[in-house]
């Protein structure tokens, strides 16, 4: 951390990132959380003027769920209430991904006589399907109500417009498909580690080895946490994952180390190892949005190749600040190849600075907004005494993120 006077370059930043993500020999890989897809926005019912995300982010999604919870009856609502008070003891976020994981434990735990959160092991399945049902729900909203033009096609177009040595990776725990509608519509070829016709089914084999998958002009798609359009069938007496029309039983959601099963443990280990897989690539670059590292085994992955690959860089887009509490913060101080892009402040080579633009151009306008003229004082990042504009970056929002992307292939 340094003195409330530093300053980092915005525009040095973008110009940073725009040359990583024009090199066509580096590896590129993005990170998409729940952000990504609260960035689309609808109109309110009732209220053209207004609009609301799409699909709501973790906050909302987890009261969605608590209500809907607590429609079943009074001590399902006591039984919310307790699991939110274990997560707080066990120093997590109580939101929806945490204590649905920890209700996945429940399960794994409870006997036939047992009472845990005031449940009965009946009961606690009844409320882990309310649980998985209410997040399909939501997060698969009719295709009538998503717009035509989400950021996600612009992140498409410039997918479309880039020619690479190696396959562009994304990553995301999102549960929805509104990537893949983004992607089929510019008429990019996906790979999610599916083979198959009829009813394409889970292939471990094809993210380990590259012979088995299809050429580097095909994005990889991996859906870390599941996906609503997952589900499990019998095959001659085994369980095997497919992928079909979305399934609003929420079968395939698994937002949690916790696997139960070789047919749920499946996908989750073969993407986790495929993430660890790429950062360990020579000069990898990883762009995290909309993600606010609230999973620790993810963390962990991506901590972990920072500290052992000093070529590997993270930049992680927050579209709110990162106190220096946070556990990002923390970590990012110690680790220089950690960028964290705060609306704020940024963290480059583990200093926190405000931002500052010297010189405007075209292309910083998608990702910074500048709002007072200040003098920068000694102690930060460019030369004392020179004329700067503070402002917010914006590359935070998934949005704001696809314009920036925009500008680089635009004109």
């Amino acid at each position: 951390m340094t003195g409330p006077d530093a300053i980092h370059d915005a525009q040095k930043l973008l110009a940073d990132l725009r040359d990583h993500l024009a090199r066509h020999d580096k590896p590129i890989a993005f990170f998409f959380g729940a952000g990504t897809s609260c960035a689309v926005q609808v109109p309110e019912t009732g209220d053209d003027t207004a609009t609301k995300p799409l699909i709501p982010d973790v906050a909302g999604l987890t009261r969605l769920c608590k209500e809907d919870a607590a429609a079943l009856d009074e001590k399902y609502a006591k039984a919310w209430t307790a699991i939110e008070d274990q997560c707080k003891a066990a120093k997590q976020y109580p939101n929806i991904e945490n204590i649905l994981s920890r209700l996945r434990m429940m399960l794994g735990a409870i006997g036939a006589s047992d009472t845990l959160a005031g449940l009965k092991a009946a009961e606690l399945v009844k409320l882990e399907e309310t649980v998985r049902q209410t997040i399909a729900r939501i997060v698969a909203p009719d295709k009538s109500r998503i717009p035509d033009e989400l950021p996600h096609r612009k992140f498409a177009r410039w997918l479309v417009k880039t020619a690479r040595q190696h396959p562009v990776e994304i990553f995301t725990v999102n549960y929805d498909i509104l990537i893949e509608l983004a992607l089929e519509a510019e008429r990019i070829p996906i790979f999610d580690g599916f083979v198959g016709s009829y009813q394409p089914f889970f292939h471990p084999d094809s993210l380990r080895r590259t012979e088995l998958a299809p050429s580097v002009n095909w994005t990889r798609l991996w859906k870390m946490h599941g996906s609503v359009t997952w589900r499990r069938v019998d095959r001659d007496g085994r369980l095997r994952v497919i992928r079909g029309e979305p399934d609003l039983s929420g079968e395939m959601i698994f937002p949690s180390f916790q696997k139960y099963d070789e047919s749920r443990q499946q996908p989750y280990a073969a993407f986790m190892d495929r993430l660890a897989r790429f950062l360990e690539l020579d000069d990898a670059l990883l762009i995290v949005s909309g993600f606010g590292f609230g999973d620790e085994h993810i963390n962990n992955v991506i901590f972990g190749a920072l500290e052992n690959r000093p070529r590997t860089h993270v930049y992680a887009l927050q579209y709110g600040e990162q106190g220096d509490d946070a556990d990002l913060a923390k970590r990012s101080y110690q680790r220089r190849n950690m960028i964290v892009v705060g609306p704020d402040t940024g963290i480059i080579g583990g200093r926190r600075a405000r931002w500052g633009l010297a010189e405007g151009h075209t292309f910083v306008e998608a990702a910074f907004e500048v709002t007072t003229k200040q003098q920068e004082s000694q102690g930060g990042s460019n030369a004392a005494g020179t004329q700067m504009d503070s402002g917010r970056m914006k590359i935070g929002d998934f949005a704001c993120f696809c314009d920036f992307l925009a500008s680089m292939t635009s004109g």
